[in-house]
């Protein structure tokens, strides 16, 4: 089994038109973590007051009510994938209520995952605003934005919840002999989960609730069906339906727990870690990546002792991927290039990489060629471990790879400002694996200059949210605006620079030592736990480096090393280690 790379969410290589975005939206950033301290603890105070409250779920009155919910929910691997459709109603002005907000709820979102809400199909689609409102046990409380399609007249409107949340089923059974030819998994929810949270009367005007269940493959071994939902599957497909029946009260209604049995066609892969170190160096022109994985099989734990010779067998019947992970496919940038692949152990020479250039162009024209080659075609790094990873097993490794410095930092507009602009890929995104905690370490060129000023935070948090939001840390010189909210952003401590009255980094604070540093390379240090294949945005950072820390700072350092050898040998040649006669 190969495990391929999903898309990033975000480009991984810049366009000239959406870099002006990204500028654009930065210098409204720097200005205002420039703003009086006061006007930036207001902002302060107005992130905080929209956090998640906990132990509540009573949810705002709005004038908007759902009439039917379609909910699909897609099995397979280590990630679930659910979407939520529902019919909104405009009840009348008796009612009242705003007319502008709406409130549903999430199962499991405050432990991670990927939430997003849209309205529309198509050209027409558009992200609505999530704001959380509130947190209860395993619920976390939404507050989405319809003040468009509100403001236009209309009277009904279709709102999509979609979210992504790993780990939702379990290997049954739980242990598997290595030649077993099926992996099953349980998985289990309440099929009212899309109205959970909802006030009773909005709950009460809900006519029907639908769930369709897609599962890899057609073979269901078994399902169990609530009392308040009939089920239905065709022959032959892969998709069971939970249908409410006629006349229900959902107000009234409990929990309608199912229940699904389902055959996985490949073993389930997630990975417990992943540390991730880049390195931005100017004067190499160079972004290295560096991730160690922890990767794990997720799938039902291997019962007995593993014999190579049966693997070897399965292998030649094509049948080793049902319960291990043989390889494992990365989809790289195409301007990737310097890959390597080791372990504890040392280097892995089973290893393949193609880069982009490499991809054959035979049968194509010449004029289609050049429209090939400027398409982006992403490399590929194959990697196949020492060992073949059964269920139960892990494999840590590293991998690391170089990339062009000038496809992802970018001079900012003012001319000898000396600030700069970089799109720093967050991780590698990986098609239905999950990942449970994620560590970036960016290190910034030496010499980055950091001014000293009271941080300020805006969505920065553990619950999701529509991602138009502006998150951003700000420290005077240094400004990062995250793609998603991160569970913790550290910075590095301050003393005088060599140059200057600006301040750098200290000793014991977040910083990083490579060749020929001398004052060591300011760090951001960003963590967030329950990360699924939706979070490949790109983080961006805009830092000052003055061209003279930047030229001079490096040579003066060698220079003053060597002249210090230099005197240091003048000085012992001096002294006399003879026995005067």
């Amino acid at each position: 089994m190969a495990i391929r790379t999903a898309a990033s969410s975000g480009p991984s290589c810049w366009s000239f038109s959406s870099m002006a975005r990204l500028l654009s939206t930065v210098t409204a950033f720097t200005a205002l973590a420039a703003a009086p301290a006061h006007a930036r603890a207001q902002a302060q105070q107005q992130h905080f007051s929209e956090q998640p409250r906990h132990g509540s779920t009573a949810s705002a009155d709005s004038a908007w009510a759902p009439t039917s919910v379609l909910s699909t929910i897609q099995l397979g691997g280590s990630l679930t994938r659910s979407s939520a459709v529902y019919s909104l109603e405009k009840r009348d002005s008796s009612h009242g209520g705003d007319s502008h907000r709406w409130t549903t709820a999430v199962r499991g979102a405050h432990q991670g995952g990927w939430v997003e809400a849209t309205t529309g199909k198509g050209t027409s689609k558009r992200k609505i605003e999530m704001l959380p409102a509130a947190v209860d046990d395993d619920l976390t409380l939404y507050s989405l934005d319809l003040a468009p399609e509100s403001d236009s007249g209309a009277t009904s409107l279709a709102v999509t919840v979609s979210s992504v949340q790993s780990h939702q089923t379990v290997p049954l059974p739980a242990k598997l002999a290595q030649n077993a030819e099926s992996v099953y998994l349980l998985w289990k929810g309440d099929l009212l989960a899309p109205i959970a949270g909802l006030p009773a009367d909005q709950r009460r005007h809900v006519k029907e609730i639908k769930v369709r269940v897609k599962t890899p493959t057609p073979r269901i071994v078994s399902y169990e069906t609530p009392e308040g939902f009939e089920a239905h599957q065709q022959t032959g497909s892969a998709t069971l339906t939970f249908t409410s029946k006629p006349g229900v009260d959902f107000s009234t209604l409990s929990e309608q727990i199912a229940a699904v049995h389902f055959q996985q066609p490949e073993a389930v892969a997630a990975i417990r870690k992943l540390d991730r170190i880049v390195e931005l160096s100017h004067w190499g022109n160079n972004l290295a990546i560096q991730d160690t994985i922890d990767l794990f099989n997720a799938g039902p734990e291997l019962d007995g002792q593993f014999a190579r010779i049966d693997f070897q067998k399965a292998s030649m019947m094509r049948r080793q991927g049902i319960t291990a992970i043989p390889s494992l496919s990365l989809s790289l940038p195409s301007s990737a290039s310097n890959p390597y692949f080791y372990d504890l152990v040392g280097n892995v020479s089973t290893s393949h990489f193609r880069s982009s250039s490499s991809f054959s162009s035979n049968g194509i024209l010449p004029s289609q060629q050049q429209k090939k080659r400027n398409s982006h075609t992403p490399a590929v790094l194959e990697l196949k471990p020492r060992y073949p990873i059964l269920g139960g097993w892990n494999y840590s490794f590293t991998i690391g790879y170089d990339l062009p410095l000038g496809e992802f930092v970018r001079t900012r507009a003012e001319k000898g400002s000396g600030k700069y602009l970089a799109a720093v890929p967050f991780l590698t995104p990986i098609k239905d694996v999950a990942i449970d905690a994620v560590r970036v370490e960016i290190r910034l060129p030496e010499g980055a200059r950091w001014g000293f000023s009271s941080s300020a935070f805006y969505g920065l948090g553990s619950s999701q949210t529509d991602s138009s939001r502006p998150r951003v840390c700000a420290r005077s010189d240094i400004h990062v605006h995250t793609p998603f909210p991160m569970s913790t952003v550290s910075y590095p401590a301050f003393v005088p620079s060599l140059f200057g009255k600006h301040h750098t980094v200290q000793e014991g604070g977040a910083v990083s030592w490579t060749y020929l540093d001398s004052t060591g390379r300011p760090t951001v240090v960003l963590t967030k736990e329950g990360c699924t294949d939706m979070h490949g945005g790109d983080v961006l950072i805009e830092y000052t480096l003055p061209f003279y820390v930047d030229w001079f700072q490096k040579p003066i350092a060698c220079a003053s090393v060597l002249a210090s050898l230099f005197v240091a040998i003048a000085l012992a040649k001096r002294v006399k280690t003879t026995i005067p006669s």
